[in-house]
């Protein structure tokens, strides 16, 4: 096989060649497994590169990720962003992301132990408070952003230290 016949197969079957370009991002990724993110435009442009042009804007995406929620982000390998199919998600969780969870757990703890905010108690007790709080929050609402989590419990927000 040559290298141009190569080229062209994976342009085929990663949904780049304009007769197998996706629907929508959820397909453009599911061509690819997940696309990948390096900072935030380049899930639009992995996305639009294996969309047909009239399903080829960020307003998509960002519909696939937030209202369809037939995208999910997540960080997997070597704590990079990728964007991945609902139904891929828990592969690329048990392949790469609890490992990487576990890491940034222990950074979290060693800042949250320099950051003392808890005087005459423990980081680890502080850490587990403001988890269950967080987790009692979302029980309660069923859902919940960040900016949501920081204005219902102050200990979650950045100067609740």
């Amino acid at each position: 096989m040559t290298d141009g016949q190569r080229r062209a197969r994976l342009g085929v079957r990663h949904a780049l060649a304009p007769s197998t370009r996706s629907d929508g991002p959820a397909g453009a990724a599911r061509a690819v497994v997940a696309l990948h993110s390096t900072d935030p435009s380049s899930v639009h442009v992995a996305a639009w590169a294996r969309t047909r042009d009239e399903q080829a804007d960020a307003a998509s995406v960002e519909r696939a990720l937030y209202e369809d929620r037939a995208l999910v982000r997540l960080l997997a390998m070597r704590r990079t962003v990728f964007v991945a199919p609902v139904e891929t998600a828990a592969v690329l969780q048990a392949a790469c992301s609890r490992e990487v969870a576990a890491r940034e757990r222990r950074k979290l703890e060693g800042f949250v132990a320099a950051s003392e905010p808890a005087p005459g108690g423990s980081a680890a007790g502080w850490l587990a408070g403001a988890e269950e709080a967080a987790l009692a929050s979302l029980a309660a609402r069923g859902e919940a952003t960040a900016a949501d989590l920081d204005w219902i419990e102050p200990r979650l927000a950045p100067d609740g230290w």
